[in-house]
């Protein structure tokens, strides 16, 4: 390693490099750039412009050299951090720190110089915004490797900055950023520059957010940071003012007096309407609204479009405002007694209050064993789905669970990340779902506008006409269907029927036969082809899951197969001078031996082949045509700040190297009118499942009415001959040798107060067609179950699979012959086999399992072993059928889920009420139970004691069986009933199977026992011990067994009853992250309820977990990296339990 090299050798020469060429850096020279603009008239420009070390002509080399310390940093290099500011044991010690921030001022002094000569003119030319171009960039890399340098925390690094002349750079920035916005807002042209601007601020307030890492009360950095706001407070308030200013916008654009005047909701009103609306929102001053006019640009129509001017000044502003709150967050939280601050956050208290619902701020255990805060951002997207239905249900029952479960803090811990886990992915699936609602807000407005010109109707109003027609039909039909309309329609028919010639009855006998045919013949291919696209898009992954690339838990690539394809830059081959690099002599001659045989770098060749043609009949091969250099590269501008990602960003190399290029001749460019195409595999499917409750809610208010229509069947006791049109006739042969034909038909029906009269051959056919949209509905809502809740039943198997593979080393160091149930091994092979699978895991975003698992047992397992154990992954662009997966996630997954087994059954029952009896729709009303939690708690209470009520049970017939034992040989005679007319005798004991179940049945039913299923025994010669048998009977089996069943269930309803109470009374009086009671923060100035919603509030920790996976690792500040680390060892120890940030600081906060 570097650091290492450097160490050994003490070689003061590096650092002293360096800061010789920090100091040799350019800025901007505003005399200078004055002499060229007057020599460019004269027409002497380009002497002054050539100078290596003017006027940021070096920009690249600046950079370069910036980005190459920050990289020195990279990943929060806590050693080389501290080795920049000082060496250890060399001679000379170099701070590079303090000379990083030296060249920050004075470049931040020669962009002032730029402003104020700007400062008097309306608009920045195109030189002016050139040389600012240059200096942001190089601004933004000094923030960048600074913010580096100072991650992790490194407090050496930090306390060097709060006292080196940072703070005098970042208030002359201050200034900077406060008046160019003031002026580059007013002009459309501007926009860009403005960007840059913006995206500067961002970085600086990046770097400000990283001294405060690590912050303690009151700390001196903190102190100081608020004496640099303070005397910058009159620029802070005029930034605060824009970014409250522009985020009001959007509540604005979307008020009802912007839609008033925006009559054909394209977007565009004209100037004097957006005037207007602003007067009548009443929520910007005359000097504001003055500006904001002054700030919009119109079309060659003379109008606005308000939803761009939105967008365009609402989201950078929404980013600054964001980092300002962060920033004046953690100062006010940090920071007590000081009233400078107060009057500041004063002036903030719109943004703050604007930004608090995003602004997720959590307490950890640091490193240094201190509580810690993190602020981060929270999307409004996780803030909607966390509110669904389904989400607070998983809460409520994870909630009553783990506060029931005593597994202790790191059990309760464990638990909560595995809930955080599911439900990030749940919310994840849900947004998936989702996306297809809606696109990009300028892609919708172009669709609006495409369609607008071409007289096109927009989906809403296609759906809005549809439903009007329908309701229309309703209306017609429900009038129709009137007795006295139905008399003269089949009247009318009849008329026209008697009026057809046999020619004419002949043609229209074959016209409606046909017609029937087609539509068959159409109904039977669409139900076909739905089942079987239906199992294909079952037994196939999707494009999505297979291909996707998660950022979650970022891993090495493995190293191309192609190689690489150097550029040459023009000129190169040409200048082969040595270099004094860090203080070393390098020859020209050794760079280029060093770039080895593989890089072929050729002069630019100067023929140019006319016409496309090739002489001599060579075709280029690709090979050749990527290895040959541009002919003619078009010079560009500074690369643009607003285009970086990340701290980490890319800066400009020396030698380009690209992957090979592909002619974009050869793709295809979808158009506008071709956008949703991407969409169309699984489109059905998302609609499906974004309607999963309205279809289960169909499916039981149908069920319900079918069963109220079951409710008019009728049995007709009829003679063979009698023949009923609507019956459904069932022959049964009577037992008085006289054949009747026992007939089930559907009675009509008089509804109550109306003289009117339902018929029976209306409630038939209204009992089909409902019995069929109840089939296609219970088909609908399997569908819709597998489309939402199998991807995270399939994220749980997979997640458990891949832990205890990684962690438990599980089908690696566990023994097969070790002893399991049949279902348990039948599991486990399962499970081993699909580890093996290439697709595997498929919705779990871990996806480098293997590697993984493989780097931790390398050394105890044979690599041949684990690699036939693993299997290999899955090559990119590889779409074949891994059928080791299919079977797994049916198997394993699909077919032992219950819910869906429910489904399944639901729809088979559904179908078999079409086709075979309609009485199967009274199962279906099972379906109540499961649709109210009232009714899930009393089917809870039975079930909840359900080994023990079976234990009862099953001692309940062994009693039985003794009593049987002792009748059959002692009471036989009691149990005989005499026959009617010379039947022979009833027997009842006489055989012990026989007397066994008649105890069963009528002994435990009977209110007294057997006794009172028996005759007297009184004057018999048993007398006393029969009544002994029934007696202790009727004590042993109704009064104490039975009692026993029926305690069990009452006693489950108050256990359940006082589980939820006491886990209401857990959540009440104590915080369930740091376990710290309630009566601790009585005694704070801010209380248990603030405690609990905004320090340790129990979504926040889920929303970071969700904000740690989704952000890049390369991005992590410091405190993100450790907790990454703890996360993916599975240690807990980052959660604060039993410390906070208040009870750190008790002593303190108490006194102020």
């Amino acid at each position: 390693m570097l650091i290492d090299y450097l160490q050994l050798k003490k070689d003061v020469r590096f650092f002293t490099s360096l800061a010789g060429l920090m100091n040799k850096c350019s800025v901007l020279n505003l005399e200078m750039f004055e002499r060229q603009i007057k020599a460019e008239g004269l027409g002497m420009g380009a002497e002054l412009a050539a100078g290596e070390h003017q006027n940021l002509n070096d920009a690249d080399f600046t950079c370069s050299l910036f980005r190459f310390l920050q990289l020195t940093c990279e990943g929060h290099n806590l050693d080389f951090q501290n080795y920049l500011r000082t060496q250890p044991g060399h001679t000379t010690s170099v701070n590079l720190i303090n000379c990083t921030v030296d060249y920050l001022l004075r470049l931040q002094e020669s962009v002032m110089d730029f402003y104020w000569h700007y400062s008097s003119k309306e608009v920045i030319d195109e030189g002016g915004k050139e040389y600012f171009l240059r200096a942001i960039q190089v601004c933004s890399q000094v923030f960048n490797t600074l913010t580096e340098s100072i991650q992790g925390p490194c407090v050496g690094n930090q306390m060097t900055l709060a006292n080196s002349r940072l703070w005098d750079a970042i208030n002359g920035f201050f200034f900077l950023f406060a008046h160019m916005m003031e002026k580059l807002y007013k002009n459309s042209t501007q926009l860009e520059l403005l960007r840059e601007f913006l995206n500067l601020q961002k970085d600086m307030i990046v770097l400000m957010l990283s001294m405060l890492e690590g912050n303690v009360l009151n700390g001196p950095i903190g102190k100081q940071m608020v004496d640099a706001l303070v005397e910058s407070q009159q620029c802070v308030e005029m930034i605060l003012k824009f970014s409250d200013m522009f985020l009001k916008l959007k509540d604005l654009t979307t008020s009802q007096a912007f839609q008033d005047f925006d009559t054909n909701k394209d977007g565009w009103i004209s100037p004097k309407e957006f005037q207007r609306a602003m007067e009548a929102q009443k929520m910007y001053s005359v000097e504001e609204i003055t500006y904001l006019m002054m700030c919009t640009d119109v079309n060659n129509d003379g109008k606005v479009d308000y939803r761009e001017f939105t967008e365009r000044f609402h989201n950078p502003a929404r980013d600054i405002g964001f980092n300002l709150a962060v920033l004046l967050t953690n100062l006010k939280e940090h920071i007590t007694n000081d009233p400078r601050l107060e009057k500041i956050i004063e002036k903030a208290s719109s943004l703050l209050e604007y930004f608090d619902p995003f602004l997720g701020r959590i307490e950890i255990m640091g490193s240094s064993k201190r509580v810690e805060k993190i602020y981060f951002e929270i999307q409004e997207s996780w803030l909607e789905q966390w509110s669904k239905q389904q989400i607070r249900d998983s809460k409520n029952a994870f909630l009553f669970n783990v506060l029931q479960d005593d597994g202790g803090d790191q059990g309760k811990l464990e638990a909560f990340i595995n809930f955080c886990e599911d439900t990030i992915f749940e919310m994840q699936h849900a947004a998936e779902i989702s996306a297809g609602e809606g696109s990009d807000s300028k892609m919708e407005r172009a669709l609006k506008q495409r369609d607008y010109f071409l007289q096109q109707t927009s989906a809403g109003e296609q759906l809005s006409r549809t439903f009007q027609a329908s309701y229309q039909y309703s209306i017609s039909a429900a009038h129709a269907l009137k007795p006295e309309n139905v008399q003269k329609t089949i009247k009318s028919a009849v008329t026209k029927f008697k009026n057809l010639t046999w020619a004419q009855f002949f043609i229209e006998c074959l016209r409606g036969v046909f017609g029937i045919g087609k539509s068959l013949f159409f109904a039977t291919c669409f139900v076909v082809l739905t089942f079987l696209k239906f199992g294909f898009y079952l037994m196939t992954p999707e494009d999505d899951d297979a291909a996707k690339k998660q950022q979650a838990l970022p891993m090495p690539t493995p190293e191309r197969q192609q190689p690489h394809v150097y550029h040459e830059i023009p000129g190169m081959h040409k200048h082969h001078r040595d270099f004094d690099v860090f203080g070393v002599h390098v020859p020209a001659e050794d760079i280029y031996q060093d770039l080895g045989p593989e890089i072929d770098v050729q002069p630019p060749e100067d023929e140019q082949i006319p016409n496309g043609k090739v002489p001599n009949g060579h075709v280029p091969t690709e090979d050749e045509n990527l290895l040959k250099p541009p002919q003619s590269p078009t010079p560009t501008k500074p690369p643009s700040v607003y285009d970086a990602k990340s701290v980490a960003s890319d800066a400009p190399p020396v030698v380009q190297i690209v992957e090979s290029e592909v002619d974009p001749n050869i793709f295809y460019e979808p158009k506008i009118a071709e956008m949703s195409a991407s969409k169309n595999k699984g489109s059905i499917m998302n609609v499906l499942a974004r309607n999963y409750k309205t279809f289960e809610r169909t499916t039981l208010y149908l069920a319900f009415f079918i069963n109220v229509i079951l409710l008019f069947h009728r049995v007709d006791m009829t003679k063979p001959e009698k023949d009923e049109s609507t019956a459904t006739e069932v022959a049964v042969q009577d037992e008085d040798e006289e054949e009747n034909l026992e007939s089930i038909y559907i009675a009509g029906m008089q509804i109550p107060y109306f003289a009117y009269e339902i018929s029976g051959w209306m409630l038939s056919q209204t009992l089909y067609w409902l019995s069929v949209f109840h089939a296609v509905a219970s088909f609908a809502l399997l569908m819709s179950f597998y489309q939402l809740k199998i991807p995270l039943i399939t994220f749980k198997r997979e997640k458990e699979v891949a832990r205890r593979l990684m962690f438990d080393g599980c089908w690696i160091t566990d023994d097969d012959n070790e002893e399991r149930g049949v279902v348990d091994t039948f599991m486990f092979y399962l499970d081993r086999i699909v580890i093996s699978s290439k697709s595997f895991p498929m919705k779990y975003w871990d996806k480098f399992v293997r590697r993984k698992t493989k780097q931790k047992y390398k050394d105890q397992v044979d690599a041949e072993r684990l690699d036939e154990l693993l299997g290999a992954e899955r090559a990119p662009g590889d779409t074949s059928f891994d059928y080791r997966y299919t079977c797994w996630l049916w198997l394993g997954v699909i077919l032992t889920n219950g819910q869906f087994l429910y489904r399944v059954g639901y729809l088979l029952c559904s179908v078999c009420g079409v086709i075979f009896s309609p009485f199967f729709y009274a199962f279906h009303l099972i379906d109540v139970v499961l649709s109210f939690p009232m009714l899930k708690a009393i089917l809870q209470s039975v079930t909840h004691n359900l080994q023990q009520l079976i234990l009862t049970i099953m001692m309940t017939l062994v009693v039985v069986y003794l009593y049987t034992v002792l009748a059959f040989n002692f009471f036989r005679k009691f149990y005989v009933q005499e026959g009617e007319d010379g039947e022979e005798p009833d027997r009842k004991c006489h055989n012990m199977l026989t007397c066994f179940i008649y105890h069963f049945y009528a002994g435990v039913r009977a209110g007294g026992g057997i006794g009172d299923e028996l005759e007297s025994p009184y004057g018999d010669d048993l007398e006393y011990p029969r009544m002994l048998y029934d007696i202790s009977f009727f004590f042993f089996v109704i009064v104490i067994l039975l009692a026993i069943m029926q305690g069990l269930i009452i006693d489950a309803f108050g256990e359940l009853r006082d589980q939820q109470e006491s886990a209401t009374e857990k959540l009440e009086s104590s915080c369930f992250i740091c376990d710290i009671g309630k009566e601790t923060f009585d005694r704070m100035p801010r209380g248990f309820e603030i405690h609990t919603t905004k320090e340790h509030n129990f979504a926040n920790y889920l929303f970071f977990l969700q904000h740690l996976v989704n952000k890049d690792d390369t991005e992590y500040t410091g405190q993100e990296s450790y907790i990454r680390e703890k996360y993916d060892n599975r240690d807990w120890e980052f959660f604060p339990v039993g410390e906070c940030f208040v009870k750190q600081y008790e002593d303190q906060l108490l006194q102020s």
